[in-house]
């Protein structure tokens, strides 16, 4: 496969040899390559293990494309149809929730609540166009913090329950003062949304990067026919490698949505992206995520930006462990390999640190599962 390295000693990669999984990564990259798609799907006999593994990391709306406009015949009927009535689901499923965050938006702006749209629909109209093409169900809206006390009372009204209990007013204060909390969840169990009120995207241990920092420079979006705002497509490049790198890159969606990105903006200012990232403590998740989308998903880099990632000795080191990892069960072992991993994509020693303590943290203590999308 194509990738970083040239004519550099190649990662031995474990999906190598391994036509199903060859199959999805070529259907799921931005510039897919007909003839390997068309080869590979003749050679196939692991239809089951596709819809499986497209199940698994999110991406049956792109498989389904692919599959549908490039080789129709190849794949068997059953399968086509099911992932067409998979699709179809996931299509009815969008318009809702995004119906909702519209409704939503529209309702706390009523109110003079600034609100961002973070991942979820904003995200699948920016680098899709179309809502259909990317899965999600989870809603993420960023707004300041002085705002969550009169956004819970809203979203009550609105028949929306905090997911975890509601909080007085202290509590929800010392909620929002503990580091290792980022979001104040709310669900609706007619409708079966579910809504992250972010007044920082991630917990401290991750990441100090705060909403209000990026506030200032946000851009105008549109979500139908509801004004909002999105984020500064630079800054969503360093996010979403942020957030696929603190998940160790477990879901090819979002691998996904980094190569596609990379394809629709070809004039992308990589030299603020670069700076941004640097800034914020990220540049080797942001290069880590540069580097596997380009290896896996074949986006294209820059010759610039593709030697300054190979400059990085770490990078190689940890696309090895997010392959070894990626199509694996969850194991104790995994959670300590997953730490490691954690410690060695940041670049500065007090992250390191800080990283190390939130392990231990959560050896002592246990949280919750993070919902994301």
């Amino acid at each position: 496969m194509n990738n970083l390295l040239g004519g550099a000693v190649t990662p031995t990669w474990t999906f190598e040899g391994k036509p199903v999984i060859e199959l999805l990564l070529h259907c799921l990259s931005p510039t897919p390559d007909v003839q390997a798609i068309q080869t590979l799907a003749q050679h196939s006999t692991h239809w089951e293990t596709l819809y499986e593994l497209a199940i698994a990391h999110r991406t049956i709306p792109v498989l389904y494309d692919r599959l549908h406009k490039l080789c129709p015949d190849t794949p068997p009927k059953p399968l086509l149809d099911k992932l067409r009535s998979a699709c179809h689901a996931i299509a009815l499923k969008n318009m809702f929730v995004t119906s909702e965050l519209s409704r939503i938006i529209t309702l706390m702006a009523t109110q003079g609540i600034d609100t961002m749209p973070y991942k979820g629909p904003i995200l699948a109209q920016t680098l899709y166009t179309d809502l259909r093409m990317r899965q999600y169900g989870d809603l993420d809206i960023v707004i300041q913090p002085q705002n969550m006390l009169r956004v819970e009372k809203i979203l009550i009204e609105e028949g929306y329950r905090p997911y975890f209990g509601q909080k007085t007013e202290a509590e929800l204060a010392a909620y929002m003062a503990n580091k290792n909390e980022h979001t104040y969840d709310f669900y609706h169990d007619q409708k079966k949304i579910f809504i992250e009120m972010h007044w920082r995207f991630w917990p401290v241990f991750f990441s100090s990067v705060h909403p209000k920092d990026i506030w200032h420079r946000r851009e105008p979006a549109k979500i139908g026919d509801v004004d909002t705002s999105n984020l500064q497509i630079e800054d969503a490049l360093v996010i979403l490698c942020m957030h696929g790198s603190r998940h160790q890159w477990e879901r090819l969606a979002w691998l996904c949505d980094v190569a596609t990105l990379i394809e629709k903006y070809p004039n992308l200012d990589w030299e603020k992206t670069i700076l941004t990232a640097e800034q914020w403590g990220a540049r080797r998740m942001l290069y880590l995520g540069l580097y596997l989308s380009n290896c896996w998903l074949k986006a294209t880099l820059p010759d610039t930006i593709r030697k300054k990632v190979l400059a990085d000795s770490s990078i190689v080191k940890l696309a090895i462990q997010v392959d070894e990892q990626i199509f694996s069960p969850k194991t104790p072992e995994r959670t300590l390999a997953s730490t490691r991993y954690q410690i060695r994509a940041r670049e500065r020693w007090q992250d390191k640190i800080t990283c190390a303590q939130s392990f231990l943290y959560w050896l002592l203590r246990g949280r919750p599962t993070d919902h994301h999308t």
